[in-house]
């Protein structure tokens, strides 16, 4: 029974914290795209439509999980500058 428990323990432990985050971040917008900075580093936000009414620099609690690859970025038009990042995301949450 303790053995089914702790199984279920750890299962349940990597299957909710593997992707999704929770953290104090900043939104970060300039022309090539939408951003969410966590600890100093800056995510490319796939389903950037959601923050259309958060103003650059606004702190948020955000939960995202992280993606591959983002169909809506795909065509999406921006200008000559370059945004590095630590990848992209997708927003579950924002508070």
């Amino acid at each position: 029974m303790k053995l089914l428990f702790y199984f279920f323990a750890v299962f349940f432990m990597f299957s909710s914290c593997k992707k999704k985050v929770c953290n104090d971040a900043t939104v970060i917008k300039d022309c090539t795209g939408s951003y969410l900075r966590v600890d100093k580093k800056d995510y490319l936000i796939c389903n950037e439509n959601i923050f259309s009414n958060y103003a650059n620099g606004t702190k948020v609690q955000a939960t995202f999980i992280k993606l591959e690859s983002c169909k809506a970025l795909e065509d999406k038009t921006v200008c000559m500058m370059v945004h590095e990042h630590e990848g992209l995301i997708e927003v579950k949450k924002i508070q």
